[in-house]
């Protein structure tokens, strides 16, 4: 039996009481140290040194940053510098080549000016009228209607009487304007209605309903100088366009 005992104790690493303490404590000391490492609580910082953290950080981000950018600028320049070939002077030239002695030298050609044809002023239409000068869209529409009102034209000097029509535009379309057609339609003053009658530029109201009154209560009217006496004061050129 103590064989056995003595034997069992040789397998093993016998320590004293002190040793034992030692071992201990070292044991207690490592898992003091391993529990705070897994268990630390968490630093907490205030508010001013967190930003104090933070702006530091940005600042070393933003100087990071410029540096970077100085040293791309730097690259540029350089490859700028050995990627532009040193130009050579140039010489003056002359803006214009020399003409070749086969092929005569080229002249812009002048803007063909356009011809204004010579118009009967009563048969041209407000669309032919327009290539007169100084005559635009609205005046040849007025010499268009005037003209369809009175029938036809029997003098230039008529034209003066077109709203907007002065002495230097007459002037002006009088070499390209002539009167050839001396057909003009005339009105009746003893059969045609009131408002045809009205419709003549020389006449007036009263005038159309002194000659109406007259053939409906006298008879009708014979001749110029009879009509002179019914209507008074009128357009002498008026002679040429009525009829009995």
């Amino acid at each position: 039996m103590k064989n056995s005992k003595k034997s069992f104790n040789r397998g093993l690493i016998v320590l004293n009481k002190g040793e034992r303490i030692a071992v201990i404590s070292l044991l207690s000391i490592i898992t003091i140290f391993l529990g705070i490492s897994i268990f630390r609580p968490e630093i907490k910082l205030s508010r001013k040194e967190r930003m104090a953290f933070h702006n530091l950080d940005s600042m070393i981000a933003i100087q990071e940053k410029a540096m970077k950018e100085q040293q791309e600028q730097v690259l540029i320049s350089e490859n700028k510098i050995v990627s532009e070939p040193v130009s050579k002077p140039k010489t003056s030239s002359p803006s214009y080549s020399k003409p070749s002695v086969n092929e005569p030298p080229k002249s812009n050609p002048k803007p063909e000016s356009k011809s204004i044809p010579i118009l009967d002023i009563n048969t041209a239409d407000s669309t032919a009228l327009i290539d007169l000068p100084q005559i635009g869209q609205v005046m040849a529409s007025r010499i268009h209607r005037y003209r369809n009102r009175l029938g036809g034209f029997v003098s230039l000097t008529q034209l003066f009487e077109v709203k907007g029509m002065d002495q230097d535009r007459f002037e002006t379309i009088k070499p390209y304007i002539v009167l050839e057609n001396n057909e003009i339609t005339k009105i009746n003053v003893n059969q045609d209605e009131f408002k045809t009658l009205l419709r003549h530029p020389y006449l007036e109201y009263e005038q159309v309903k002194a000659i109406v009154n007259h053939r409906e209560k006298k008879g009708f009217i014979n001749n110029w100088e009879q009509l002179q006496g019914i209507v008074g004061d009128v357009n002498p050129l008026l002679e040429s366009y009525v009829c009995y």
